[in-house]
């Protein structure tokens, strides 16, 4: 049996609107444009999301493009913050929040959460979504703290965050029927240098 192929998307760039699960403002409309047209020549079989706004609405036109429903996933989930409203990392400056992040000190930027639970959901989840679609190509769009824990354990990093994943990037990976990830390339963001669509 041939391995899945997982392209392990993050979510473009949300409108925060001063709630927790903001969607895409125009920016991000139009990066999960690009992304779709980047994607449209690839065969795609199946497309899943988490449940959150920014990550729907960026599976979205890929979905769309190709007939299929975007499958809901909240295992593709982000942490869960207990700030008020959704807060973009590029946005803090000058703050221990944003040294730890870019320090890729993980504890330190939300201390309040379980990183190891958080790397292991996501490991259960791309493994299992693997392993329902063998020898097929599948899209998750996900977000950039799951994506990156997930990422680290894939590779070994002692770093829960060793990268900054650009929106609507795109980490390719395979799942083995004996439940082995290999990775095939990380943060691929060429079609944000292309034209809307």
């Amino acid at each position: 049996m041939l391995p899945a192929e997982i392209l392990l998307v993050r979510h473009a760039l949300p409108e925060p609107d001063g709630t927790k699960d903001p969607g895409l403002g125009a920016i991000g409309i139009g990066q999960a444009q690009r992304l779709a047209a980047w994607l449209a020549d690839v065969r795609i079989d199946a497309v899943y999301s988490s449940h959150l706004k920014r990550a729907v609405q960026t599976a979205t036109p890929l979905a769309q493009a190709r007939g299929l429903d975007v499958v809901v996933d909240e295992g593709l989930r982000e942490w869960i913050s207990d700030a008020p409203a959704y807060q973009q990392v590029e946005n803090l400056t000058d703050s221990a929040r944003a040294a730890a992040w870019n320090e890729g000190r993980f504890e330190d930027f939300l201390p309040a959460h379980d990183a190891d639970d958080l790397r292991a959901n996501m490991v259960r989840t791309v493994r299992a979504i693997g392993l329902a679609h063998l020898g097929q190509r599948v899209v998750a769009a996900s977000h950039g703290g799951a994506s990156n824990t997930f990422l680290a354990e894939v590779v070994g990093s002692s770093r829960r965050f060793f990268f900054n994943p650009g929106y609507t990037s795109i980490s390719r990976l395979q799942v083995h029927p004996d439940g082995r990830f290999v990775l095939m390339s990380i943060n691929e963001t060429a079609h944000l240098d292309t034209p809307s669509p």
